[in-house]
């Protein structure tokens, strides 16, 4: 596995000396081969192939966003019985030599030839006669730097359609005029070739390494590289090469800044050469204190050199409401500079940057700035600014400089008023304990509302940094004997109510919810907190015609008051989350998860991405995605473990667990349990049934007879909470396990009292298993897959399909099978209804026909193949179609990449025996 690859060099075999290969060698061979996206423009050159008018395609786009590689790719699909591929050498030595760029391709009498009408003549047809009779295909990249003759013998094969030009370019004004004018006459398709999104780096990523990669590591690597293939590809090797990136918990993961290696030094020092003086001191500037007012470098260098670096895409300048904003791009540049700068240098840079933003009309978050400057530089500004700088840091959830710039607040006095930023920052950076240590050493406030809410902040902390729910509860009920006025209590009784509803404690939430709501001024933060804490215990308790209303309601206080209460977020998503999956609607789950999840990795916030990754498991779960399960789970256990945040963790484990249960891996499943176990967390006890149900799953994939009995304890926990969906959701779960019969009395009462679509169809899935009705089963089927739950239908089709087959009904059992497998998907789940499948079985002779057939041959090239009759291969094809169900080759291809022996581990049997 190229994941294997990468962690130790690989010694290359040899018999006089072995060599040594560094794992970033193999990272970079693996980029360089990686093609992922651009599929779009694949599929517009194919299609420009085949036109008959077209004769030609361009990609165009900046350096280093991958042109070569698609170009590369491109060849590599180009159907050779039909064309003759004809790739040119252009560059800087060859641009002044007739013919140059072709001169591989062409007799060594074209050496020296004289460029004229004659020699292009000749030179066209040698590439003709080359060709034997296909159409020549001439690739050209970088097409600008082509000698004359070349280029007039690409542009005049193309206009009389003797050739495809398939040319790249890194601007349209480099495209040199006759091929411009096969593009401006409709000759030739024009394609943009656009820098990869973030999902695409993520794909590079996994590719490369040989797994999946962690969210904040790719955005970090997209947002560094602009997308660019070249600069990721020279990040990745020089995290490997100085061990920054390596793999934790089955994801890779970097620690620390990005590292700065000669070779990466390099290729910036490259791509900035022939800058002057006053155009890098911009960068210098930009590089320390951006993104900045294009004017702050134009008052200390000068204007022309900022719109000079802004002219080269150096700089990049945007508008931000009513100001506009310059920085670096890629941000690359600015580590690289930033890392290369003397140290006294550099502290006369951020110097310089602090007095001109001191100056000059600033905003709000420049004062966050110039203070960790000025703290930076060994100057320690003045007490206010500090606190300011502080609640503007904590506001942006830069939880590094808020705890630094606390703990400076706290020396100079103002310990009360950094509370929170402390305390929250802190726990956040996965330093709780410390957390609660100098929280607990600040003086008693004077006033009752500051000593409320510091109250408040240790709680939190205790609760879900440390997982101490006893000593968050007493702190809270002492807050609440310290203080008389009724706002002063609010706060600490809001906070309990959300620690209530956490616990699994829902009804006792909502109701002091609902009392502090009746009294707390209503743009309190206080009523705030209470309303996320009543919404979320409805989320669980309540039909959704209740629930989502009062979630909605929510959102907007939440929102007001996120820069102070940003976990506000975590449990207004946890409510949403669960509300769709308890009623029934697992896309919109997902669609939230997946929402929340980007929104933390936009902004760097570890522990939300970790509390979001249970999410988007518990989501993927419902969906039987197996392996976006597995991948969350495990960046998720990844930064739970390293914050030291037990609560999450054993959640995070639990459902790994389960998906590593569903996938096979017993061992490892019940390694992930049994950790999942040791810490004895409660402050999420809320979601304890979820692991509950994981634990049948584990139970079950070990041959247990106990499975449905752990999962009937599931929904017993769920039925002491009142969590009547969820109650509803594990008995289902009971149901999959093998025991329809004994849960289908209080499935039938759940249906009505649930709400949602779920409890409904997890009713009738119950009946339909309990009466064997091949019908019934077939309507569960199509209804569970309305849930979005493709899993749940695929393993109703394939009890369907058993039931068929036992009636001796062979034709619907053989349409009900590749419904299954086609539900299941790649993933290969491996539950009780999918190892009993029988799954539809193909001849050697009809298996290696329908291939073809997929392919794209047609039955008489396959007759020729085989030496058999047109006939009999058709006759072969009816077979398969009738044994999977379908009717014409269109759904062949994908059916077949189900059946291939390994493909899908969930199934029974083997399509390589005979029939």
């Amino acid at each position: 596995m190229r994941g294997t690859m990468l962690l130790e060099a690989a010694p290359v075999p040899d018999e006089r000396t072995p060599l040594y290969v560094p794992r970033s060698w193999v990272a970079m061979a693996e980029l360089g081969r990686a093609f992922v996206g651009r599929r779009t423009e694949l599929g517009r050159i194919a299609a420009a192939m085949r036109h008959p008018d077209l004769s030609g395609a361009a990609l165009i786009g900046e350096g280093g966003v991958g042109k070569s590689r698609l170009l590369t790719e491109a060849v590599r699909q180009v159907c050779r019985r039909h064309h003759f591929v004809v790739c040119a050498a252009a560059c800087q030595a060859t641009s002044s030599v007739p013919f140059g760029a072709f001169a591989q391709h062409l007799p060594p009498e074209f050496t020296g030839t004289a460029f004229n009408g004659g020699s292009l003549r000749l030179a066209a047809d040698a590439l003709i006669g080359r060709a034997g009779g296909r159409k020549p295909v001439l690739v050209i990249d970088d097409v600008h730097l082509l000698d004359p003759a070349s280029l007039a013998l690409a542009f005049q094969m193309a206009r009389r359609h003797e050739a495809f030009v398939l040319a790249a370019t890194h601007s349209a004004e480099a495209v040199p005029d006759p091929i411009t004018g096969l593009w401006t006459s409709g000759m030739a398709e024009w394609i943009e070739v656009r820098p990869f999104s973030r999902e695409e780096v993520g794909e590079v990523l996994e590719h490369a390494l040989g797994g999946p990669a962690e969210g904040m590591l790719v955005q970090r690597c997209w947002e560094a590289t602009g997308g660019k293939a070249f600069l990721l590809r020279e990040l990745v090797a020089a995290m490997l090469e100085t061990g920054t990136l390596a793999p934790a918990d089955g994801v890779w993961r970097a620690s620390g800044p990005f590292p700065v290696t000669l070779r990466l030094a390099g290729v910036v020092d490259r791509r900035l050469a022939g800058l002057g003086d006053d155009c890098r001191r911009v960068l210098e500037l930009l590089a320390f204190g951006g993104p900045l007012s294009p004017d702050v470098p134009a008052r200390l260098v000068s204007r022309p050199a900022v719109e000079a670096v802004e002219a080269l895409g150096i700089v990049e300048v945007t508008r931000l409401g009513d100001r506009e904003q310059a920085r670096l791009t890629p941000s690359l540049y600015g580590e690289v500079l930033r890392a290369r700068t003397p140290r006294l240098r550099a502290r006369r840079v951020r110097e310089e940057l602090a007095a001109a933003l001191e100056a000059g009309p600033h905003a709000r978050e420049d004062l966050r700035r110039v203070v960790a400057w000025r703290l930076e530089n060994g100057v320690r500004p003045p007490a206010e600014s500090v606190v300011a700088a502080m609640r503007d840091a904590w506001a942006h959830l830069d939880h590094e400089l808020s705890a630094e710039l606390a703990a400076h607040a706290v020396a100079a006095g103002q310990g009360t008023r950094a509370a929170e930023p402390l305390g929250y920052g802190l726990m956040f950076l996965g330093r709780a304990r410390e957390a609660e240590e100098r929280l607990a050493r600040l003086p008693r406030p004077a006033a009752e509302r500051d000593r409320a809410r510091l109250a408040c902040v240790r709680a939190f902390n205790l609760a879900f940094g440390l997982d101490s729910v006893r000593a968050a509860r007493a702190l809270l009920h002492s807050a609440l004997r310290d203080v008389a006025g009724v706002e002063s209590r609010a706060e600490p009784a809001a906070v309990l109510a959300l620690l209530d509803v956490a616990t699994g404690r829902c009804r006792a939430g909502a109701g002091l919810a609902e009392k502090v709501m009746a009294e707390a001024p209503h743009d309190s933060r206080a009523h705030c907190v209470a309303e996320v804490a009543r919404a979320v215990a409805l989320a669980f308790l309540r039909p959704p015609e209740e629930s989502f209303p009062a979630l909605e309601r929510a959102r907007e206080p939440a929102l007001r008051h996120q820069a102070e209460l940003p976990w506000l977020e975590f449990f207004l998503e946890l409510g949403w989350v669960h509300a769709c999956l308890l009623t029934g609607d697992f896309p919109r789950a997902q669609a939230r998860a997946a929402a929340a999840y980007d929104r933390a990795v936009e902004r760097r916030f570890p522990f939300a991405i970790a509390w979001f990754c249970l999410l988007r498991a518990l989501a993927a779960r419902a969906r039987g995605e197996l392996r976006e399960q597995l991948h969350r789970c495990r960046e998720g256990v990844a930064i739970a473990r390293e914050l030291g945040n037990r609560g999450l963790l054993a959640l995070l484990l639990g459902q790994l667990a389960h998906g590593l249960a569903l996938s096979g891996q017993t061992a490892a499943a019940r390694e992930a349990l049994a950790e999942a176990d040791e810490p004895a967390q409660r402050s999420l006890w809320l979601l304890q049934p979820w692991t509950e149900l994981a634990r049948s799953w584990v139970a079950a994939a070990g041959g247990s007879p106990g499975a449905s009995a752990i999962a009937e304890r599931a929904a017993a926990l769920a039925r002491e909470s009142g969590a009547a969906g969820f109650e509803s959701l594990a008995l289902h779960e009971v149901a999959r396990l093998g025991e329809p019969g004994h849960v289908l009395d209080r499935l039938g009462e759940l249906a009505g009292r649930a709400g949602g679509d779920a409890a409904p169809q997890y009713a009738a899935h119950a009946a339909a298993l309990v009466t064997g009705d091949g019908d019934a089963l077939a309507a569960s089927s199509a209804g569970l897959e309305r849930l979005g739950s493709p899993l749940l239908a695929a393993e109703a089709a394939a009890e369907e399909a058993n039931r068929h087959r036992a009636a001796g009904n062979l034709a619907a059992a053989a349409a009900a099978a590749a419904r299954a497998l086609r539900l299941a998907g790649p993933d290969g789940a491996r539950t009780p209804a999918l190892e009993a499948l029988e799954r539809p079985r193909l001849t050697r002779r009809e298996r290696e026909i329908a291939e073809l057939a997929a392919a794209g041959m047609s039955s008489k090239e396959i007759s020729l193949r085989f030496v058999l009759s047109v006939r009999t291969v058709e006759n072969h094809l009816q077979r398969v179609y009738r044994k999977l169900g379908i009717g014409d080759r269109a759904e062949l291809a994908s059916l077949l990449d189900l059946f291939h022996p390994g493909s899908h581990p969930a199934s029974g049997g083997d399509m390589n025996r005979a029939a």
